[in-house]
C-alpha cells in the first residue's frame, strides 16, 4: 500500500537533503530545465538505501527490481549514489563531472527527486532518486504525525 498524503507530510528532510535538492535545481535552472519537486516518499526510499550502503560500507545502486518495488506510481526512474569525505557541494560537483550522473540531474524526463544523505563517521553518503511525470509514492512505511 502506498503512503498517504497525511503520512508524507510528516516526513522530515535533513538539511543536507535540501541542500542537494537546491544545488540540483540551480543546475537545472541555469540550463532552462524546470525545477524538480523534493518528494518525501522518494526521499524515504533514498534514505533507506543510503543507510543500507552505510551498513554494508559499500557504494552500490539499488537493483531495478528493488527500486521498482519501493517506488509506486512512477513513469521513469534514475538514481545517483555517492560517498565522500567532503560536503554536499563537493559531492554535487562530482556528480556534475560524471556524464551519467549529470544526465540524471539535467534530464527533462524527471519531475520529482528524493534525497537521502547520511553522515557516517567522516563520510557523507547519498542516494538521489529521480522520477518522471507521475506523483510518486512508496511501499515503505512513512512516519506518522
Amino acid at each position: 500500500m502506498a503512503a498517504t498524503a497525511t503520512e508524507s507530510s510528516c516526513y522530515r528532510f535533513k538539511p543536507a537533503d535540501a541542500e542537494f535538492a537546491d544545488l540540483i535545481n540551480a543546475e537545472r535552472s541555469g540550463r532552462g530545465a524546470a525545477a524538480l519537486e523534493l518528494d518525501p516518499e522518494l526521499s524515504k526510499v533514498a534514505r533507506v538505501h543510503t543507510r543500507e550502503m552505510v551498513r554494508l560500507d559499500s557504494l552500490e545502486h539499488q537493483t531495478g527490481d528493488v527500486l521498482a518495488a519501493r517506488v509506486t506510481r512512477w513513469s521513469a526512474l534514475g538514481e545517483n549514489i555517492g560517498v565522500g569525505q567532503s560536503g554536499v557541494q563537493d559531492l554535487h560537483a562530482l556528480f556534475m563531472s560524471s556524464v551519467p550522473h549529470r544526465a540524471n540531474v539535467l534530464s527533462r524526463s524527471f519531475a520529482h527527486l528524493g534525497v537521502g544523505a547520511v553522515m557516517s563517521g567522516e563520510r557523507l553518503w547519498v542516494t538521489v532518486i529521480f522520477e518522471g511525470k507521475s506523483d510518486p509514492g512508496t511501499t515503505l512505511r512513512m512516519p506518522t504525525c
